[in-house]
């Protein structure tokens, strides 16, 4: 006679998130906050290469989602985002040598521009790089803005509700948070519209 444990179908594990060592992440940080010029949004084309394309750490789908969260929190987004990533890595210390690694070239770069650079800035060829970065991050965030977009706007919702915030943003004297919240008030109407259409589909088909 089988026993009802031994009638039950065993289910399928849920599969374990390998641990990454505290080296490898505080060194593929440092790796991102030395190669990126421009902060902040630029740096979301850095991190994607290192975390998605090179280590694989994490899918498209996870990144976005991660750095759409990192960049509405306060505080500074590549920071926010080492944290999180740091954390679901290696738990506290992962957390923690993620943002030490993001935030040490800065530091080291900042210092050395203080003591040694600063005499410098009004090189014509000095001023001219200068000019060159600023036009690289402009090219960086518009890629950043096509990795975003080629991803989430593919319903009629979500590029309403970028219209909206976009919208918001170019009215001139107003703040830039405010784009943000009508972006989410806009989104989650329409998500609650979604979902409710979606549940009603299901209802009629297995009617």
């Amino acid at each position: 006679m089988i026993s009802a444990e031994q009638g039950k179908i065993p289910s399928d594990p849920e599969p374990a998130v390998e641990e990454v060592g505290c080296l490898s992440i505080f060194f593929t940080f440092f790796r991102i906050g030395l190669l990126t010029v421009g902060g902040g949004l630029a740096m979301a084309t850095v991190m994607r290469h290192e975390l998605v394309l090179k280590r694989k750490w994490l899918d498209d789908h996870e990144f976005l989602d991660a750095f759409s969260l990192a960049t509405l929190v306060p505080g500074v987004i590549a920071v926010n985002m080492a944290y999180l990533q740091g954390r679901r890595l290696h738990g506290k210390a992962g957390s923690a040598v993620a943002i030490i690694g993001t935030i040490l070239p800065s530091f080291f770069v900042i210092l050395l521009i203080a003591l040694f650079a600063l005499p410098w800035f009004r090189h014509p060829m000095v001023a001219a790089f200068l000019r060159g970065c600023a036009i690289a991050v402009a090219g960086q965030l518009a890629f950043a803005g096509y990795v975003f977009g080629r991803r989430r706007l593919r319903s009629w919702r979500n590029g309403l509700v970028c219209l909206a915030a976009l919208g918001v943003a170019l009215v001139p004297g107003i703040h830039p948070v405010w784009a943000v919240v009508a972006a989410g008030i806009l989104g989650y109407f329409l998500c609650v519209a979604g979902g409710r259409a979606k549940r009603v589909e299901a209802e009629q088909g297995t009617a």
